[in-house]
């Protein structure tokens, strides 16, 4: 790696992860892309977190740097915003305290990362994003792939309408640029997680790469706070998503929030034909008339991945009542 390589800081949120830190901050070290610093910032332990921090911190001074105010935020978004808050560097990535990165995953994100800046230059927020392979707690794969595990298509980055109602985005694969951190360190409480909230940003005002390598062991454990789930597509499964409709439609209310959030944040900024397709999403679930918010959501081909899923979307849109928020808000 050339000692001219820029500098890329890893943000890694910590709460109570003693039993897995060691492995991932070792990955991280061992990076064949070397130019790279750790932020660490635990949210509150209660175990050995703060002295592994620590620890590593005098072991490899400039490289590992540790954050404390005392503070705890509670919530794995929050701690890994006031990371961003602290940064200083042009490229970011987010580290979770219990998976193992493999060796090429900076290099090939960075590779990435160039040929964006090549094509966009470096001042478009961008960002670059790969699968993972699902492992256990041994580090025994559970799945090749989590994008086939999940039916998770990336592709989705480059579709607005397919994205603003899922993510796409796992944000321990996640690489940014400073641009994009800038506008992502305004995240508001309706974004529900920080990788989420940095998808819809690229997707709307700057540009997304999709590295197709599986860059990351992703760990599964009893502790998680987000997981790979594989769909359950047996009959019972079928039956049981299309027999509890409140899920789907807190889900739902949770992606009009963000989109509400991004237009009331970003709207005079983005291009106007991302605020226009932002519009027309919060009206395919707001409008009063059934058969409007029915007739948006395929005119705009808003969709939730697998045809299941849209048929579902479609079935709560027609069952929503009629005193939901007026057509003409947001």
């Amino acid at each position: 790696m050339s000692r001219h390589a820029p500098q890329i800081e890893i943000l890694l949120a910590t709460y109570n992860g003693e039993r897995y830190l060691r492995e991932q901050i070792d990955s991280i070290l061992e990076q064949t892309y070397s130019s790279l610093k750790i932020l660490a910032w635990d949210d509150g332990s209660s175990d050995g977190t703060v002295a592994i921090l620590d620890e590593y911190a005098a072991r490899f001074a400039g490289r590992v740097c540790v954050f404390s105010d005392g503070t705890v935020t509670g919530h794995p978004k929050r701690n890994f915003q006031r990371l961003m808050k602290a940064s200083t560097g042009d490229y970011l990535c987010f580290a979770d305290q219990d998976d193992v990165w493999l060796p090429n995953k900076i290099g090939r994100c960075m590779e990435e990362m160039q040929k964006l800046e090549e094509r966009h230059g470096k001042s478009l927020p961008l960002l670059v994003f790969t699968d993972l392979k699902v492992v256990d707690s041994q580090l025994k794969t559970i799945h090749s792939s989590m994008w086939k595990q999940t039916k998770t298509d990336p592709e989705s980055i480059h579709r607005l309408e397919r994205l603003v109602g899922r993510s796409v985005v796992t944000g321990c694969t996640a690489l940014i640029n400073r641009p994009l951190l800038e506008l992502a360190q305004s995240m508001p409480q309706e974004a529900p997680m920080h990788d989420r909230w940095i998808g819809m940003l690229a997707a709307t005002m700057g540009a997304a790469a999709i590295v197709a390598d599986q860059t990351v062991l992703y760990r599964q454990h009893e502790s998680n706070v987000v997981g790979a789930a594989e769909p359950n597509n047996s009959m019972p499964g079928i039956v049981s998503r299309v027999a509890r409709p409140d899920g789907r439609r807190a889900e739902r209310a949770r992606s009009e929030a963000q989109a509400e959030a991004l237009l009331r944040l970003h709207g005079n900024v983005m291009p106007q034909a991302s605020a226009n397709l932002l519009r027309a999403y919060l009206r395919s679930g707001r409008s009063p008339n059934s058969l409007k918010r029915i007739a948006t959501t395929l005119r705009y081909g808003f969709s939730r991945g697998s045809p299941l899923k849209n048929l579902l979307t479609l079935f709560d849109l027609a069952l929503s009542p009629s005193d939901r928020t007026p057509e003409n808000r947001g």
